[in-house]
């Protein structure tokens, strides 16, 4: 046994805008098997890289069809000041310290 509800299996796919119709068909056939196999699935794509009319928008619809519990959670860019929050955090500074590295990353 690899995985079970408590311990699932995790798989992260990011930017699957660029996967192709074969692959996303992969995807599917991993989520909605119904031999019991505990997956969490997250995979992330740009909204701003996809049409409608995308597989991605296809690939959720079959899943709802298939009865897999699926969410979207939709999310903004950064500003500049939860980007230096984020690096102060990360890098245990005051933000005050990571002023100047965060406006040349968020640049």
């Amino acid at each position: 046994v690899v995985s079970s509800p408590r311990h699932p299996v995790m798989l992260f796919l990011d930017d699957i805008q660029w996967a192709d119709s074969t692959a996303l068909d992969v995807i599917h056939t991993i989520l909605s098997d119904t031999m019991g196999s505990c997956m969490f699935f997250v995979g992330t794509y740009r909204d701003n890289e996809v049409q409608i009319g995308h597989d991605i928008f296809d690939l959720m619809e079959r899943l709802e069809i298939s009865n897999v519990q699926t969410t979207k959670v939709s999310l903004s860019g950064l500003d500049q000041e939860d980007l230096n929050t984020m690096i102060s955090d990360a890098l245990c500074l005051y933000p005050r310290i990571c002023k100047s590295l965060s406006d040349i990353l968020f640049q």
